[in-house]
This record gives C-alpha cells, structure tokens and sequence, in this order.
C-alpha cells in the first residue's frame, strides 16, 4: 500500500530514489512530492554541478582562448574623429551649391 495519495488525481505514489534522494511520484499523472528536506538534497547537487560546470569552462576559456589582437576597429571611434579623417557629410542641396565653387 502506497504511503502518499497523489492530491491531483487520487492515485497512490511510488518512491523511487533519484541521484540518492528519495521522492515520491504519481505513476498516472507523473507529479512529484517531495518531502521535507529533498529539496534542499537535490539543489545542493545542482550547485554543485554548476560550480564543477563554471570551473570546467573557465579552464577552457583560458586554455582556448584567442590572442589578444591590437588592431582598432573603425566602428569604435568617435563621431569627431571621422569628421576630421573625412570631413562631415554634405547634403544633397550642400553638394548642389558645390557646382558653383
């Protein structure tokens, strides 16, 4: 006989143990009762996941990453600096009265 009665459909629940935390699980509609407790087990295990993730990256990225390039990227300069490399955009009636120089 199950210990719980699953609250949505009335079933009785399985306990089955996942990553060595006991929860209980509806086999009709698949809800999930966690006790007191499994929670914070099962959160534990997941920080420390993400924490062994985060370090496995940070390894790669120093491992892998690419030489730091000196080259100046020309959509990074200021408005002014172009003015003065290429003087500032005429317009159509500007260009116009361009004739008559």
């Amino acid at each position: 006989m199950p210990l719980l009665i699953c609250p949505n459909c009335q079933t009785g629940m399985n306990e089955v143990q996942r990553n060595g935390v006991l929860i209980d699980i509806c086999p009709k509609c698949r809800g999930v009762w966690l006790d007191g407790g499994e929670m914070e087990k099962l959160l534990g295990q997941v920080r420390q996941y993400e924490q062994e993730y985060e370090a496995e990256l940070e390894r790669y990225r120093k491992q892998y990453a690419p030489p730091p390039t000196h080259h100046r990227n020309p959509y990074d300069t200021d408005d002014d600096e172009y003015y003065k490399r290429h003087g500032k955009k005429k317009s159509k009636l500007g260009r116009l009265f361009d004739l008559f120089d």
